[in-house]
């Protein structure tokens, strides 16, 4: 495992990755430091990926195939990490200590559960701050739910496949960032200080 410490980086600070090594793909080295990486630990990411041939190690198309090395630096086609500030504490939160024999799951996704709902507020349709309304949860409480099980709710990427078709991946499981929430997720406020 590697770490590093920065002593000047401050919450907000936009980053990514830059590997070096050996290009042998003889020997299945592959690095490229021209491709700019997410971090895997990242707990927030700003941006979104910018699809074009310039993200790929090898040059696309190449009668080489995939032997090739790809020059071109994809970092402005590249979602970037957010430094955050993950000081958190759960107060006076409490496990609601329900049986298990008690216990009643619903899966849901955040979007599709609160976009079309009709009583809650428009900026809040389509994001975890909808899932909180008291709206949401009173339905959820009116249909005897006491667990909510979330389909993924981690970064992911819109296929390129879906882009060129103008489309986007709805059910979100291409995830980019097993720590980091789906931005499109995350409603921003206007007294919000975030900035992703």
């Amino acid at each position: 495992m590697w770490h590093g410490y920065l002593p000047d980086v401050r919450p907000g600070t936009l980053y990514g990755y830059r590997v070096y090594g050996p290009y042998d793909p003889a020997n299945g080295h592959r690095f490229n430091h021209n491709k700019l990486l997410l971090d895997p630990y990242a707990k927030a990411l700003f941006g979104s990926v910018l699809w074009s041939d310039a993200h790929y190690g090898y040059r696309v198309g190449s009668a080489r195939g995939d032997l090739t090395f790809d020059r071109r630096d994809n970092a402005s086609q590249m979602p970037k990490c957010v430094v955050l500030d993950t000081a958190f504490t759960w107060g006076n939160d409490r496990s609601p200590g329900i049986p298990w024999m008690e216990t009643v799951f619903y899966e849901l996704h955040v979007r599709g559960y609160t976009m079309l709902h009709p009583d809650l507020p428009p900026a809040a349709r389509g994001t975890f701050g909808g899932l909180a309304t008291a709206a949401a949860i009173s339905h959820l409480v009116d249909l005897g739910i006491t667990t909510v099980e979330l389909l993924p709710v981690q970064a992911f990427v819109d296929d390129r496949v879906l882009v060129e078709r103008r489309l986007r991946n709805f059910w979100g499981y291409n995830t980019i960032g097993f720590f980091a929430p789906e931005p499109r997720y995350i409603a921003a406020t206007p007294t919000s200080s975030r900035r992703w």
